[in-house]
């Protein structure tokens, strides 16, 4: 069957996951063109059975370069212990919903491990969906998305997956079951430690705005700290700078010296946030 073809499959049986972005109604036809709501906004599958729900369009600040570098160093085991924290709290049935999923090595990860629920991933970025339409298992779907304009049905998802991208916890409550859970993973203050001494001397992350901003709409919330070093080769410190955020503002020749002398290890620190 043809990825389009599956794509129609878990569409039909699974329409209420999604709504319209443009009149926020029932998506109440499918084919393998698209979907079509009552008021006749129509919306067509790409060739990868991905779905272009985006009114208009979108910015994001990584290229097909970067994200290429960012699936790579997602499929050395990079993030995995981070996920790992997560599936220790995650229900395996839970129908969740991927926000800013990236190229969606995060979702596949955690498919592999054994997570089994309905699970859609979306990003503003088309290019990142076209690399996580290479992704494909037959209980997930991708699509190009915005979370200020969101098209997901109301009280739909279990878990909402929010890692290193921005959150809009009005939408989240709004397409959450009534226990349903947001799984948010920010930097902590040594996050990246080593690459950002090189670059920048001692600054560090300052994420207090963020966390404090959870608590505040989720005060009885789960905080853990995740914490662990990885030994890097030449290529996968190469993808790390080259995906990494924190060399967007570097000069060439700054990245040409982090090159030529590459880090041995990286620190991986995040907090993991979870309401309850």
């Amino acid at each position: 069957m043809k990825k389009i073809e599956r794509s129609t499959v878990y569409l039909e049986e699974n329409l209420a996951l999604l709504q319209c972005p443009v009149c926020k109604e029932a998506f109440q036809e499918v084919s393998n063109q698209g979907v079509k709501c009552a008021n006749n906004h129509h919306f067509d599958l790409g060739k990868k059975g991905t779905l272009h729900l985006l009114l208009k369009g979108g910015q994001n600040d990584y290229d097909k370069s970067m994200l290429s570098s960012r699936k790579a160093l997602a499929d050395t085991g990079f993030f995995h212990p981070i996920l790992d924290a997560i599936l220790k709290h995650i229900p395996q049935d839970a129908t969740l919903l991927d926000v800013g999923c990236g190229e969606g090595s995060h979702l596949h990860y955690l498919t592999e491990q054994g997570l089994s629920g309905k699970k859609i991933g979306f990003d503003i970025s088309k290019d990142a969906i076209q690399l996580a339409a290479a992704h494909f298992f037959d209980d997930a779907f991708w699509c190009v998305a915005d979370l200020a304009q969101s098209p997901f049905g109301e009280k739909q998802f279990d878990a909402i997956l929010n890692i290193f991208s921005p959150s809009h916890y009005q939408e989240f409550n709004r397409v959450l079951k009534s226990e349903g859970r947001v799984y948010k993973v920010v930097p902590d203050t040594d996050y990246l430690i080593e690459l950002r001494q090189r670059l920048y001397g001692e600054r560090a992350y300052e994420n207090d705005d963020v966390v404090a901003r959870f608590k505040e709409v989720y005060p009885d919330c789960i905080h853990e700290h995740v914490r662990y070093e990885v030994a890097l080769t030449e290529d996968t410190f190469r993808w790390l700078v080259e995906m990494t955020p924190l060399t967007w503002g570097a000069s060439e020749a700054d990245i040409e010296s982090l090159l030529e002398k590459p880090l041995k290890t990286i620190t991986v620190a995040v907090s993991l946030l979870i309401n309850r």
